[in-house]
């Protein structure tokens, strides 16, 4: 069913390479010629089954081949009947136009390739690349997903899966928002077959299976910008660490999931701060309402970035143009308030506009004295609480790395080769293993090169860890080894948003995590299991050997 290069079923435009692949399908760039002149589409390809485990499935749980049939071809309908309302959008600025789709029925086997022909547009992830994207740009994207966000909320439809990837950016330099409604329609139809999704930006209703409404993808676009606006760092990630491993996403996940309030991101001026910690607050009921109030604040934001910007450097009384003015300029309306809500407890102050002064300026004279009393007592308390409070936590970590280690020394007895122990036993252990090897790679003695592949080897000159760069993947992936007296027990496979584990015991495959967060435990009778199992083993010893 996975065609690398489909042939296009439209005979005027032909398939000339893979430009990506989302949550649901694969995307292709098409050319067609026309009197000496190209023209470029892109070509969207959803396979329904998605894959022959699919297929299976729903074969072991139908009676029959024919109930499998009709049970595809109703998710294949659902997901045309959400394409065609697609057109709606068509010929709007902030969303991706659909231009035409076609089906194409397997002859061999049960199954459809649905073909939609798209206007072909720069991914933001390319776009980005190389450029500096500063608060006005990040504020432009922003109100731009939320004209999106407002058409797509007159059709009552929710997208569910705004991230970089379904950004795309036109050549007059606007955003667009892709895949509109299909991963919503697709998800919906095909529940726990293959229900995808990027954790990395999912609000935390969505993420429990709690009911969700539109603000979900506005809670979505706030970690958007929050990410642009922290050094490319979503909440709770250290913005430290050079490289990021998978515990620490998982942590930063689970605080946030957790409801824990995110940290202020660090390149935010103050009203773009406080409007994207709105969009992101946990509580669907603190966030903003629609996209339109988002909207509203993200260009009150602009406006005074740009009369503040505007101003700077000029004389009182001079124009830009260097002569004084006749009369004075006119004042400009005051901005309408913005709807931040000024009442909700929050780390900082969430009022995106400046308080206004008093008339009376000298009044406030007379308070100065007890202002300054005020705010040396504040400090004076807020430093010693600091002192008691970094006293506890360290405290704190000291007694949780003791308790670890111990349980690492009370656990070393049992070795890879012990096949007794049970498969939560092993996963835990594998955990213990890899926290400790991770939590003490500092000290460790490394060897190698960055960017190429470094070994890390601990005070017995026993080899713990391998990492391999992508320029030496024949993948093209980070390759993490991580090895207990000579034999592997972890694998991890990453780059960027993909991400894939593997954990091993006596050799054996027991656990694989694949990169859409999918567990196989154990599956013995499947055959990618195994090849994957294998394939990461072979590698693993050819990294301890070389």
């Amino acid at each position: 069913m996975d065609r690398e290069l489909p042939i296009s079923p439209w005979p005027e435009w032909k398939i000339i390479g893979k430009a990506g692949e989302g949550s649901y399908g694969r995307v292709y760039k098409a050319e067609r010629s026309e009197r000496g002149h190209s023209f470029y589409s892109a070509i969207k390809v959803i396979s329904i089954p998605e894959s022959r485990e699919e297929l299976n499935a729903i074969l072991v749980e139908t009676e029959n081949e024919e109930e499998a049939r009709q049970y595809f071809e109703n998710v294949m309908e659902d997901c045309i009947r959400e394409i065609s309302t697609m057109e709606n959008f068509r010929g709007n600025s902030y969303v991706v136009s659909v231009e035409d789709f076609k089906v194409v029925e397997y002859l061999d086997e049960i199954g459809w390739d649905i073909f939609i022909r798209m206007e072909y547009l720069q991914g933001f992830q390319e776009y980005l690349a190389g450029r500096s994207f500063d608060s006005e740009q990040i504020i432009k994207l922003g109100c731009d997903l939320c004209r999106a966000l407002i058409c797509c909320e007159k059709f009552h439809l929710i997208h569910r899966d705004i991230k970089p990837e379904n950004i795309f950016v036109s050549r007059f330099g606007d955003f667009k928002l892709g895949d509109f409604g299909i991963a919503r329609e697709m998800e919906k139809s095909m529940g726990g077959l293959s229900k995808k999704g990027t954790s990395s930006y999912m609000a935390p209703e969505m993420y429990h299976g709690e009911p969700c409404d539109s603000r979900v993808d506005i809670y979505s676009l706030g970690l958007v910008l929050y990410r642009l606006c922290n050094r490319n760092r979503l909440p709770f990630l250290s913005l430290e660490k050079q490289l990021i491993t998978y515990r620490d996403k998982e942590n930063a996940l689970v605080r946030r999931m957790a409801g824990e309030p995110f940290p202020a991101p660090c390149d935010a001026p103050e009203g773009l701060c406080n409007v994207i910690l709105k969009a992101c607050a946990y509580s669907p009921s603190d966030r903003y309402r629609t996209p339109d109030e988002m909207l509203e604040d993200l260009e009150w934001v602009r406006n005074i970035m740009a009369a503040g910007s505007s101003a700077a450097g000029l004389p009182a009384g001079i124009d830009k143009a260097g002569t004084a003015p006749e009369e004075p300029e006119p004042k400009e309306p005051e901005p309408k308030e913005p709807t931040v809500d000024y009442e909700r407890p929050v780390q900082r102050r969430t009022d995106i506009r400046p308080r206004r002064k008093r008339k009376k300026e000298s009044a406030a004279a007379h308070w100065i004295p007890v202002i300054i009393l005020t705010t040396a007592f504040i400090i004076g308390a807020a430093l010693l609480a600091g002192f008691y409070l970094r006293k506890m936590v360290e405290d704190t970590v000291r007694e949780q790395t003791e308790r670890m280690v111990s349980s690492l020394q009370d656990r070393s007895e049992v070795t890879d080769e012990d096949s007794s122990v049970d498969f939560a036993s092993s996963l835990s252990l594998i955990s213990e293993r890899a926290t400790a090897i991770v939590e003490e790679l500092p000290e460790y003695r490394t060897e190698g090169k960055e960017g190429e592949r470094l070994k890390y080897f601990n005070a017995d000159n026993e080899l713990r860890k391998v990492l391999v760069y992508p320029a030496l993947s024949d993948e093209g992936m980070y390759e993490e080894y991580y090895y207990w007296n000579g034999s592997l027990f972890f694998a991890y496979i990453w780059k960027d948003d993909q991400e894939e584990l593997y954990y091993y015991r006596d050799g054996m495959l027991i656990r694989w995590i694949d990169e859409t967060g999918m567990i196989h435990d154990e599956e013995y009778d499947n055959v990618e299991f195994e090849e994957r199992g294998d394939r990461y083993w072979t590698k693993a010893i050819i990294q301890m050997e070389t």
